[in-house]
């Protein structure tokens, strides 16, 4: 719900086109919560996560692999350690909290690939396929002291 000047919210300037958010939004987030909910609660139910055996200090994990989320800053950490972990990570931080202050075109706010808007949907596509082949290599194609391997042929590693 918000505060604004007036005796109603519109959304175009006949009395016809009025939706209040009480009951008709918030009941129907409240539905979707409790369905995505519900889906949550049954996968974790019948679909355990694949855990791996007890940590054990003495016989560390080769490679120690992080999480899939993080599996790209580490492929970045691999190549150079300040840039990977530092420098590349605080370029994004700086450009996303940017994006505000640099595109402040009105239209297209709302609409999926719109037209005018088309550099910044080039760019984040950019962005978000950079980020799933940092992934994807990260899961796959990194063996034993992170070397590089085939999946396809995991014994043969290549330096």
């Amino acid at each position: 719900m918000e505060l604004v000047k007036g005796s109603s919210t519109r959304v175009d300037k006949g009395p016809d086109d009025m939706v209040s958010s009480w009951p008709h939004l918030l009941i129907r987030e409240a539905a979707l919560f409790a369905g995505c909910f519900a889906v949550m609660l049954a996968l974790s139910v019948w679909c355990p996560p694949p855990l791996e055996p007890e940590a054990n200090p003495q016989h560390p994990p080769n490679p120690a692999k992080a999480p899939w989320y993080f599996l790209g800053l580490q492929e970045l950490v691999a190549y150079d350690a300040f840039w990977g972990g530092l420098g590349i990570p605080s370029l994004v931080v700086v450009a996303l909290m940017a994006i505000p202050y640099i595109d402040r075109h009105h239209s297209g706010i709302g609409r999926w690939f719109a037209k005018s808007r088309r550099t910044a949907c080039i760019l984040w596509t950019m962005y978000v396929i950079v980020v799933i082949v940092l992934i994807i290599i990260g899961t796959f194609f990194r063996g034993q002291n992170w070397g590089w391997i085939e999946p396809w042929n995991p014994q043969k590693e290549i330096n």
